[in-house]
């Protein structure tokens, strides 16, 4: 169980702040396009917004609480913002803020503090993978 006293990595923050707050904006973006009301169509685009915007705020609320589950999604989704966002930017500018935060939350993920701070093992150059116990078989 991750220690709650214990302080955050900036890079865990950036990742688990990024992606909640594009999670929302896609939450945000699927009332809108429920409200506009049309038919089956936008309905359908909104619903499945509405799950993938949760699905994002639920990494971020894993990785927040330092569980390593988090960590996949969240760069995952973030990568796919990243590609999915860029090809709007020439359409609607206002696009390349969430590109640009998803780009933040995928670097942020991916540092070497956030993996310490998940309690994942890193490699650095000049370490030498773990041999394994002879069990004399």
């Amino acid at each position: 169980m991750p220690d709650p006293t214990r302080r955050r990595p900036p890079g865990l923050v950036v990742a688990a702040t990024g992606s909640l707050l594009v999670g929302l904006a896609l939450i945000a973006l699927a009332v809108a396009s429920l409200a506009a009301g049309h038919g089956g169509f936008s309905g359908g685009v909104g619903i499945a917004l509405i799950v993938y915007g949760v699905a994002m705020g639920a990494g971020a609320f894993a990785l927040w609480k330092g569980s390593v589950l988090g960590r996949g999604p969240v760069i995952a989704m973030a990568l796919l913002n990243l590609v999915a966002g860029y090809t709007f930017t020439a359409s609607a500018p206002w696009v390349w803020l969430l590109v640009a935060v998803s780009a933040a939350t995928v670097v942020g993920a991916a540092l070497p503090s956030t993996s310490r701070a998940l309690h994942l093992r890193t490699v650095s150059a000049g370490d030498e993978p773990p041999q394994k116990a002879d069990q004399g078989t």
